[in-house]
C-alpha cells in the first residue's frame, strides 16, 4: 500500500509566520524599553551612592579642603563639559581619583553625567547643603527635540522648624514639560526622577 506524504500546507505556514510576526512586533519594543530602563537605573543608584558617601563625610571627622563636618563639591564628573549620549562616558584616572575623595567608588564607565555641588558646583568647595543630579540621553532623542533624563537629590541643613536654613543650589536639569525640584521642599535625601524621566523609557 502506497504511503501518503503528509506535511504543512502553505496557509498553515503563513499563519505561523504571521503569529510570530505579531509576537515580535509586541515583544521587541518592550524588550528595548526594558533594556533602556535597566541602563537608566544606574543614575538613581549612583546618585544615592554619592549621597551616602557625602553623608558619611559630613558626619565624620575627616577634613577635605581644610574643613570638617560639611559636604564637599566635586563639580561635574566624569569630566567638565560632560555631554550625555547613548554610549557610556569614560572615566579617566583623574576623574576616579576625584570621586574617591569622598570615598565614592565607580566601577567602569557610566551613562550619566554627575553634578555634585554644595553652595555651588565649583569643585573642591564645602558647604552645609548638598545638591546632586545626574543627566542621561540613553534613548538618543535629544538631537531630535527630546530632552535628557534627570535624577536629582537635595540634602539641605534643616532648622528647628523642619525647613531648610538656606535653599540648596538648584539643579539645572532641562527636562521638557517638567519642572525640576529646587530643594525648597521635601523629599530630602532621596533620589527623585524629574518628570517622566526625559528619556522615553517609562
Amino acid at each position: 500500500m502506497k504511503k501518503v506524504a503528509k506535511g504543512f500546507t502553505l496557509i498553515e505556514l503563513m499563519i505561523v509566520v504571521a503569529i510570530i510576526g505579531i509576537l515580535a512586533a509586541i515583544a521587541i519594543p518592550n524588550f528595548l524599553r526594558y533594556q533602556l530602563r535597566a541602563k537608566f537605573s544606574e543614575l538613581k543608584e549612583n546618585v544615592g551612592s554619592v549621597f551616602k558617601s557625602e553623608e558619611a563625610l559630613r558626619q565624620g571627622e575627616r577634613e577635605l579642603g581644610g574643613v570638617a563636618g560639611q559636604y564637599y563639591a566635586l563639580g561635574t564628573l566624569p569630566a567638565d563639559g560632560c555631554t550625555p549620549g547613548t554610549t557610556k562616558q569614560p572615566w579617566t584616572a583623574a576623574a576616579l581619583s576625584t570621586a574617591q575623595q569622598i570615598d565614592w567608588v565607580i566601577e567602569g564607565n557610566t551613562y550619566g553625567c554627575y553634578h555634585i555641588g554644595t553652595s555651588s558646583f565649583t569643585a573642591n568647595t564645602s558647604g552645609i547643603n548638598l545638591t546632586v543630579f545626574a543627566e542621561s540621553d540613553i534613548d538618543g532623542d535629544l538631537a531630535g527635540g527630546g530632552s535628557n533624563a534627570c535624577v536629582v537629590l537635595y540634602k539641605p541643613t534643616l532648622g528647628s522648624d523642619g525647613a531648610p536654613t538656606t535653599t540648596p543650589t538648584a539643579a539645572t536639569c532641562a527636562v521638557t514639560g517638567a519642572t525640576t525640584p529646587d530643594g525648597s521642599s521635601p523629599p530630602y535625601g532621596q533620589a527623585v526622577t524629574v518628570g517622566a524621566s526625559g528619556d522615553q523609557i517609562f
